[in-house]
């Protein structure tokens, strides 16, 4: 099973209204088959969206592999989440120049560990 929640701070009839708005969310997890539920959160702290994108790929080496690292599709739908909860509750998505297309798990997922410079780019970083 890939599964994965979020807290929004807002009332749960609010948020599944916001969630059937156009504009709010994409449809990247309607069109994985994920199952979405709203709960209200403990101490009357919001609402929490549970996804639940099934058991696929949940067998074998593979199984395993997602279940340490996660999935592609597990990934996105956090992303997901995260930018409707930014939505929702501040109405907007924050955004950096050194990440204009915004924060993703996706992205980080792909970055490579610090290396040391090179002889030939220590001059360019100012290190001599």
């Amino acid at each position: 099973m890939q599964r994965t929640a979020i807290t929004v701070g807002r009332g749960r009839e609010e948020v599944a209204r916001l969630w059937a708005t156009p504009g709010y969310r994409t449809d990247y997890i309607d069109q994985h088959g994920a199952t979405v539920a709203f709960k209200d959160a403990p101490a009357d702290r919001g609402t929490e969206i549970h996804v639940d994108l099934g058991g696929r790929g949940a067998d074998g080496l593979g199984g395993v592999l997602r279940k340490v690292g996660g999935s592609p599709e597990l990934t996105k739908v956090k992303d997901e989440l995260r930018r409707f909860k930014q939505r929702v509750e501040t109405g907007v998505i924050p955004r950096s120049d050194g990440t204009p297309e915004g924060e993703s798990a996706e992205r980080k997922i792909k970055q490579r560990p610090a290396q040391p410079l090179t002889d030939s780019e220590l001059p360019k970083a100012g290190v001599a």
